[in-house]
């Protein structure tokens, strides 16, 4: 009875230190991908570790207004007026699929390469501490990884907030079928049905794009990051450190499709259930909209403000015509020409507003944030799409029949009034999306207490090496068993050679056997 007791003391106390040693964490979080949307995202993780004890360290182009306990910020200064330079979005939306690629890999290198100059990143660079864990987000901003390194390559907990990307499957060996699988580059969405016709035009890209990342995209990352970091390894050994990876995907939305065991969706973790109360003047604004709302943004990194006269004429011209109030996230104090029934604002409680009784529609660029958003709080979606993955979210919105799609080059004032009045006017928009907000708040735990468990899961198994898939330790050609199928194929050749060598012997012995026996008939 005695040896028992002792047992389960031990047990227990095994057990407490095991909490202790969570709980008492040093994470170093790195989100240095130059838009604010994938730092909200983020920041929600940050917070509930933070909450739950753990000092958590984190550099990035933002700082909390008011100190956080547990949280130590370090500024990316002036990241935010780098990234967000003036752009020709009639330019930009008619860019091809290959200047496109070519733009947001070359602003992912020249991003990184500000980031990695900046007194913050110098100040990181001197320290001495020791982390537990490292948590980035995996986009963009790959030149950081050196610090995995430099930190002695603590287990690393990986995000993405653009779900599943096909260079992160390549990169933890994740399955990839194009035959299902639309590429999210895309420049005309597909779906997850495709013809054959699509099915071998997104083979063909997605291979492409692939290819462009690992051996154009990710040198130029790496070479960026050998000029600051010393002895540092080949990136592909430091993503071996990536225990698992948190994606921004929920089902109902997304499409069903094969996930590793440390391959986690957590989708609109960053989602309170319960709105925060919004700014007394925006609430009565908001209240008082007898015939209800719109919701205008385009989210973090695109600016209203520098949409042409001609298009902005043409959205003040239409909402002029509507009942309904509009509020408008303008980055700039005036503007011209304002109805009435319009409020601009330089910045919006995005997820708050969207929670409102009174909103009626989300005229949105597809930001897989606001269109994760726009579910959870069920608003059907006007979506005006400008590039990267705007294009491919549309379209899922639109094949569930819960948004209209907006094509911002042919933009006018009735184009705007028709896809506005079909969303107001057709009732439809708006119970599909209520059933797909259904769907996506039926889960068995919320998205971020998912990430927080998975989070701590690594902590507590040192890096849970058990999740980590064998596929990670395989060259491309022999994940894809080519090797094999190349071996095979020499097989059969082979065979067929004999087989052929063998016959044609035959053949040939045959036909002489023929001669002699015939000469020897003429003969006699």
């Amino acid at each position: 009875m005695v040896n028992t007791g002792v047992k389960l003391l031990t047990t227990l106390l095994l057990v407490c230190s095991g909490l202790q040693a969570v709980h008492n964490a040093k994470i170093l979080a790195i989100f240095n991908l130059a838009s604010p949307s994938h730092y909200i995202f983020n920041r929600a993780l940050i917070l509930a570790l933070a909450e739950r004890g753990h000092q958590v360290t984190v550099i990035s182009q933002d700082q909390e207004k008011k100190p956080v306990p547990n949280v130590k910020s370090i500024l990316l200064e002036d990241i935010y007026n780098s990234a967000q330079e003036s752009v020709d979005y009639d330019s930009f939306t008619q860019m091809s699929l290959w200047d496109a690629v070519g733009i947001l890999f070359d602003w992912g290198s020249t991003m990184c390469e500000k980031q990695i100059q900046t007194k913050g990143a110098q100040t990181l660079l001197n320290s001495t501490e020791k982390f537990d864990l490292i948590i980035t987000e995996v986009a963009w901003g790959e030149c950081f990884f050196g610090f995995i390194h430099k930190f002695g390559s603590p287990p690393v907990v990986a995000t993405s907030g653009i779900g599943v990307l096909p260079w992160l499957s390549l990169m933890i060996g994740n399955p990839e079928n194009p035959s299902y699988m639309p590429n999210f580059l895309l420049p005309v969405p597909l779906s997850s049905h495709m013809s054959f016709g699509e099915r071998v035009f997104n083979f063909l890209i997605h291979n492409l794009v692939t290819f462009l990342y690992d051996y154009h995209y990710i040198p130029k990352q790496e070479s960026i990051a050998r000029k600051i970091f010393k002895d540092l390894p080949p990136f592909d050994t430091i993503n071996r450190n990536f225990s698992i990876v948190l994606v921004n995907t929920v089902l109902g939305l997304d499409e069903p499709r094969p996930l590793l065991p440390n391959v986690i969706p957590i989708g609109g973790m960053h989602i309170k259930a319960k709105s925060d109360p919004l700014p007394k003047e925006l609430q009565k604004f908001l209240d008082e909209a007898k015939d209800g709302f719109i919701y205008f943004s385009l989210g973090t990194n695109l600016r209203s403000d520098q949409i042409s006269d001609e298009k902005r004429k043409a959205l003040l011209d239409a909402f002029s015509e509507i009942p309904q109030r509009v509020l408008w996230k303008f980055e700039t104090e005036n503007l011209s020409g304002l109805p009435s029934n319009v409020k601009i604002s330089k910045w919006l409680p995005q997820s708050d507003v969207l929670a409102h009784s009174n909103i009626k529609a989300f005229i949105s660029h597809g930001g897989l944030m606001s269109t994760m958003e726009a579910t959870y709080r069920a608003v059907p979606v006007v979506g005006v799409p400008f590039f990267l993955d705007q294009q491919n979210n549309i379209k899922k919105l639109v094949s569930k029949g819960v948004g209209v799609h907006l094509d911002y080059r042919t933009l006018t004032k009735q184009s705007i009034l028709t896809a506005l009045r079909e969303v107001l006017q057709n009732d439809s928009y708006h119970l599909n999306m209520k059933k797909l907000s259904a769907i996506f708040k039926d889960q068995i735990n919320s998205p971020l207490d998912r990430a927080v468990f998975w989070t701590e899961y690594v902590i507590r198994h040192k890096g849970a090496p058990h999740l980590r898939s064998a596929a990670q330790d395989l060259y491309w050609y022999q994940y894809l068993l080519l090797d094999v199928i190349l071996v095979l194929s020499a097989g059969i050749l082979l065979v067929v050679f004999v087989l052929y060598f063998v016959v044609k012997v035959m053949v040939r012995t045959v036909t002489k056997l023929k001669r002699k026996s015939t000469t020897k008939t003429k003969t006699n």
